[in-house]
């Protein structure tokens, strides 16, 4: 049993995997794009319009999880009955709030414009327009992301990942295409409302294709069923709102006190380690659905057996990735936008880090939530998200963008040092201090020591960033050469990446 656990992890691990690598090419495709027919003030206001539109998925009220969770508990059980009144039930409760988030967007842009972005040389028409379809085109994907929910519960990752990877290719795609055109700031919402429609067909066919009792009946809604699922979702809602204040909150404040200019550079440097940090995190969003699984079945040891080597896991492949994005920030900046963006390093490297305590907390705070400890990571994301609001207000006035990111990477430290702490009383005879020795030294120690000799080298001997960056690539890997043959176990992962069917 235990290997079945590690190899649906490990498979749905890969194809969120395989996802995010589609994905990262085209995130670094349109950045430059976009300035380029845009200019920089055009792009920040596009970048403000989504971070707004971000914050509309509080409206989710934290039942997405919820229908992964208790889809995977209900299908332990074959109570197929279950799964669809729960699916229903959130589904009726997701069309209303996004009436009411397209009600408000439409009643409020004039405000949110005039507050957040001020006087601009794009038209506020524009500007208006954009935030309308943009907000439209998120409340139907909301809706429809009831069905990916439903297909993680199932743990069917590879199908939600390929959906996600057509989405992603087709967004690129007509992005560009309507860019080169003359479509200017709208033709990106378009471009999102196209894919997006692609994306609901898709789900649609591959649930009535993997589920055929998945049928959609408003008739099946229930308020007992919403509170029989409350306990789970209140606090995946308000654990939405603290993850907005910690990955997008940054961005309103600079946008406030800076500017949409510096908006502008700082996402470059967002938008990289954001990357960096979905890469990442393919390892980690199959283990909630597993657990909930495991945990109904066997209890906490088994739980505890999955944490430990899967934290052990993420240890070994995020290590150096985030240590090569600082070491070699301004060879990736160079190579990727050219000149110019060189404030932007530092704020790159100190984002690195605060992500890489941000990654490192996922495979316990998926644990916990998935054995029903769903406080704990709330706590730590309170916690998280007081001293964002604390620090970084005062120290982007003082210190500019470098100062938001300092902010951040101080908050998540102490967020993720609080999850510890919990995980320790959760589990018995459990030693963070211990597991942390045993789980980074190797990987951390090893990916620093190869980084910066080869960035010596490159800093004193090469003058071309081509082969500058040609090196730094090759260090990552040899980095992670050195990690497939450190210990047979390891190779696993790699042999279930070749054993994917595509």
């Amino acid at each position: 049993m235990t290997s079945e656990i590690y190899k649906k992890i490990g498979d749905n691990s890969m194809y969120n995997l395989i996802r995010r690598l589609v994905a990262l090419p085209i995130g670094l495709v349109l950045p430059p794009i976009t300035i380029q027919y845009l200019g920089v003030e055009g792009y920040g206001i596009w970048v403000l319009i989504q971070t707004l539109i971000t914050y509309t998925s509080l409206m989710d009220m934290g039942f997405s999880p919820a229908i992964t969770k208790y889809t995977a508990e209900y299908d332990a059980h074959k109570d197929h009955f279950k799964i669809v009144r729960v699916f229903n039930t959130v589904l009726v409760v997701y069309i209303f709030l996004c009436l009411i988030v397209f009600v408000i967007v439409y009643l409020g842009k004039g405000l949110i414009i005039n507050f957040l972005i001020g006087p601009t040389k794009i038209p506020k028409e524009t500007i208006s327009f954009v935030l309308i379809i943009s907000s439209l085109v998120f409340c139907c994907n909301m809706v429809f992301s009831a069905y990916l929910s439903f297909l993680n519960g199932l743990q069917r990752m590879g199908i939600t990942n390929k959906i996600g990877s057509i989405s992603s290719i087709s967004n690129c795609l007509f992005s560009i295409v309507f860019l080169c055109v003359g479509g200017g700031l709208k033709s990106l919402a378009f471009a999102g409302g196209i894919s997006g429609i692609l994306s609901a067909v898709m789900y649609l066919r591959a649930c009535k294709k993997i589920a055929p009792y998945l049928t959609f009946n408003p008739f099946l809604f229930r308020m007992k069923t919403i509170k029989e699922v409350w306990g789970f979702s209140s606090y995946g809602a308000m654990g939405n709102l603290v993850a907005m204040i910690h990955f997008q909150s940054d961005k309103l404040m600079i946008s406030y006190f800076l500017g949409v200019s510096s908006l502008a550079l700082y996402d470059v440097a967002h938008r990289l380690v954001f990357f960096v940090w979905g890469l990442s995190g393919s390892f980690i969003t199959p283990i909630m659905p597993a657990i909930s699984h495991v945990h109904a079945k066997y209890g906490v040891e088994k739980s505890k057996e999955v944490f430990q080597t899967i934290f052990s896991y993420t240890a070994l492949m995020v290590c150096p990735l985030f240590f090569f994005v600082p070491v070699f920030a301004d060879t990736l900046l160079l190579i990727w936008l050219g000149a110019g963006y060189e404030n932007t390093i530092s704020v790159l490297r100190i984002l690195s880090l605060a992500y890489l305590f941000n990654i490192l907390s996922g495979p316990g705070a998926s644990v916990l939530t998935g054995m029903g400890f769903y406080k704990i990571p709330f706590y730590g994301g309170v916690i998280t998200a007081v001293i964002t609001l604390l620090l970084c207000p005062a120290l982007i006035i003082k210190f500019g963008i470098f100062g938001s990111a300092t902010g951040i990477m101080t908050a998540y430290g102490i967020g993720v040092f609080y999850l510890f702490l919990q995980l320790q009383k959760v589990f018995d005879s459990f030693s963070t201090a211990r597991i942390f020795y045993h789980s980074l030294l190797f990987p951390a120690g090893m990916s620093i020591a190869i980084f910066l000799v080869t960035n010596t080298f490159i800093t004193y001997f090469v003058l071309n960033k081509y082969f500058a960056f040609t090196l730094a690539s090759l260090s990552l890997f040899i980095a992670y050469g050195l990690i497939l043959f450190k210990d047979g176990r390891y190779r696993a992962v790699w042999k279930s990446l070749a054993a994917l069917r595509l």
